[in-house]
């Protein structure tokens, strides 16, 4: 029988959090009709191997090399035959109930294209899972850090009671239809990582599709493990990415301003974080971001034409 749901965990040195993802998906196996597709993206950590694939309707995908998140959804995908997709990070617990939530959600309302739902931390705490389409106006607030002086830019952060029309949700967690997956061409695998489920929502939007965020859904992430171990890069390859869908999405004019600014907000950044690098509890983070933010003031000094140019050109996935 046709499973009515195909989860696709994307791996990469996720260690232990993969095998517990695996196990809870077992669980959601026993209330729906599941499958599991885990792609590894060439990890060196063992996780692949752990993994009991004997019959149990979890298969495993071996890229052969890292080809990022969104690449890695992308071949998830390929393989699955379910009308719907669970996309989720192998640091994600959902629960059988959280699933059978999105899944009725998204039956009983067929254009929209993607749900997700609330992410807790460890410690019960929400955290950011959905979020407005993007504004220059409102970019421009982030990059200085704006939003954490003034509550109302906080949306993606917002309680709400019920189901909400979002902008975007994280792709750490979310629930799709196959046929809005297709009909817009996938993840755009030019982005190696972040930003990529934003792009995704923005191309399901302008495709006629709604995206929603639904909080009754609930589901553990202990976010970022795999990015932890290697901060730096993963700061870099941020703002790349942000560059890169802010122009794709707002235009040229609008994403050569941003880039433009990316300068003053590193160096704002590199300011806030040398003061807190001074205090001991915040050494260890404040280190690797200190780190980022030079190389990525020295890639923008480098780049021809000004700040930006060379993150802006080189896309995403040169940015190492």
């Amino acid at each position: 029988m046709k499973p009515a749901v195909t989860a696709v965990v994307v791996n990469w040195n996720a260690g232990d959090d993969l095998l517990r993802c695996v196990a809870c998906l077992m669980e959601v196996k026993e209330r729906l009709s599941l499958d599991v597709v885990v792609v590894d993206n060439a990890s060196s950590d063992g996780s692949p191997d752990a993994l009991d694939t004997s019959g149990n309707g979890v298969r495993l995908v071996e890229t052969g090399g890292n080809v990022g998140f969104g690449g890695g959804v992308n071949r998830g995908v390929g393989v699955s035959v379910a009308p719907y997709v669970l996309v989720l990070n192998p640091d994600v617990i959902v629960s059988p109930d959280a699933v059978e939530r999105l899944l009725d959600y998204l039956e009983a309302n067929d254009r929209v294209g993607a749900v997700g739902p609330r992410l807790v931390d460890e410690r019960g705490h929400a955290q950011r899972s959905f979020g407005r389409a993007p504004r220059l106006a409102g970019e421009i607030c982030r990059k200085f850090l704006l939003h954490l002086v003034f509550p109302f830019l906080k949306f993606g952060s917002r309680a709400s009671r019920g189901p909400t029309s979002v902008g975007w949700v994280t792709g750490a967690c979310f629930l799709m239809r196959r046929s809005a997956f297709g009909a817009i061409g996938g993840m755009d695998d030019a982005i190696f990582m972040y930003y990529e489920d934003v792009d995704l929502c923005l191309r399901l939007a302008k495709a006629g599709w709604s995206v929603a965020y639904l909080p009754e859904a609930c589901a553990f992430h202990a976010g970022g493990e795999s990015s932890k171990k290697a901060l730096e890069r993963m700061l870099v390859e941020g703002v790349a990415s942000h560059l890169y869908v802010m122009k794709k999405h707002l235009g040229h004019h609008a994403g050569s301003l941003l880039a433009a600014l990316t300068f003053p907000e590193m160096v704002l950044r590199t300011l806030l974080w040398g003061g807190l690098f001074l205090l001991p509890g915040f050494r260890k983070e404040a280190g690797p971001r200190l780190k980022a933010y030079r190389r990525v003031l020295t890639r923008g000094v480098k780049g021809r034409g000004g700040f930006g140019t060379r993150l802006e050109c080189a896309g995403p996935k040169e940015i190492s």
